[in-house]
């Protein structure tokens, strides 16, 4: 009899079409950034969170100082992360949470310019003010854009976390989770990290915007499938909820079998879009490879972290690194359930006066 408790992830490792490797300076550079974060009075310790791990794998071929910038801004963040994402909020976390994101949006700002409120963005602050020294104007200003949207895209979420889960329809969510995801960050620190210069009018071309996109969803639905078993828990959502919402026959499993499709069709999808690019001459198709592999690196270290972290799998991640099968946690409220009164409080209000709103984005009650 099969354990209905138990789930097997599918493997988005060994076909991956980029190799994972991590940057050789990881340790010399992880214990700075380590003491960084402590001088700010942030406790973190990356033997017990791993966090540093992820720009080592993520960011594998950039310079020493350029990772250190790198692990200080994402381990930051996932730091910060931490709090936001809080299991159980009263209304005063509910509204320090607001203040702590609305502080690290405003906090890109030159020096003299900005008063801190956290130690979070205190340090966020002076990590901008060593990246303006060699950021270039445009990345600078796409930096900007990406982060202040993906913030607000988060803050949004926060908002809606206070009282009830919302579940919308997959295409909704795929454009909201492009946002919030932070993906589109990510590849910006890409091309920074890489000291990428001549690149700019590639970023208006539509097929090289699809690559990214489809490189954001990659990363983006590979964390959904991982994560996946402590947001249930928490009474979250995510892209598996979103699967089963769209098609209640699913059961847990067949949403994670195909949210994993989904991810390889993704690598598909970049490998083919990839051959379409059109060339920009040597010196720019030369850094827009280097780009393209950026984006693989992300891809592919953001899965292999997923197993060396406590974040996703606690204590038991290296036998599920083996495995690949995890244990249902005991959700704050039956998840399926849920999904099932949503339907049919849809299916109630289709008889009545609604919009297309209604069933576009429907509500789960804690």
């Amino acid at each position: 009899m099969t354990n209905t408790n138990s789930i097997l992830l599918p493997d988005l490792i060994s076909i991956c079409p980029f190799k994972a490797e991590c940057n050789p300076a990881y340790e010399r550079v992880s214990d700075a950034t380590e003491a960084w974060l402590n001088s700010y009075g942030i406790p973190y310790q990356e033997s017990t969170k791993k966090y540093s791990l992820w720009s080592g794998l993520c960011f594998p071929r950039c310079s020493q100082v350029r990772l250190r910038e790198m692990c200080d801004i994402w381990t930051l963040l996932f730091s910060a992360d931490e709090i936001i994402d809080s299991a159980h909020i009263s209304e005063d976390d509910d509204r320090s949470k607001q203040q702590l994101y609305k502080n690290m949006i405003e906090c890109l700002q030159p020096a003299d310019s900005f008063k801190p409120l956290t130690s979070f963005a205190a340090a966020l602050h002076e990590w901008w003010q060593r990246i303006l020294i060699n950021i270039t104007p445009s990345c600078r200003e796409r930096f900007l854009m990406a982060y202040r949207s993906a913030s607000e895209a988060s803050l949004l979420q926060v908002a809606n976390q206070k009282n009830r889960r919302t579940v919308p329809d997959l295409e909704t969510y795929i454009k909201s989770r492009r946002n919030a995801s932070f993906g589109y960050v990510v590849y910006l620190t890409v091309e920074y990290s890489l000291e990428l210069d001549s690149i700019d009018e590639c970023w208006e071309n539509d097929t090289f915007k699809r690559l990214v996109d489809y490189a954001n969803d990659a990363a983006s639905w590979a964390n959904d499938i991982y994560s996946f078993n402590v947001e249930q828990s928490q009474g979250d959502y995510n892209l598996i909820s979103v699967l089963m919402h769209a098609d209640p026959s699913l059961n847990i499993q067949q949403a994670i079998d195909r949210a994993g499709q989904m991810v390889i069709n993704c690598y598909a999808d970049l490998e083919r879009v990839r051959s379409e690019l059109i060339s920009w001459g040597t010196k720019v198709d030369t850094q827009v490879d280097k780009f393209v592999n950026g984006l693989g690196a992300v891809i592919i270290g953001n899965a292999v972290w997923s197993f060396e972290t406590p974040r996703y799998f606690g204590t038991e991640r290296a036998e599920v690194k083996r495995t690949r099968r995890i244990t249902l946690l005991t959700p704050e409220a039956p998840m399926q359930g849920n999904l099932t009164e949503s339907i049919s409080n849809q299916k109630k209000n289709s008889n009545g006066n609604t919009t297309e709103n209604v069933s576009s984005q429907q509500t789960l009650h804690q």
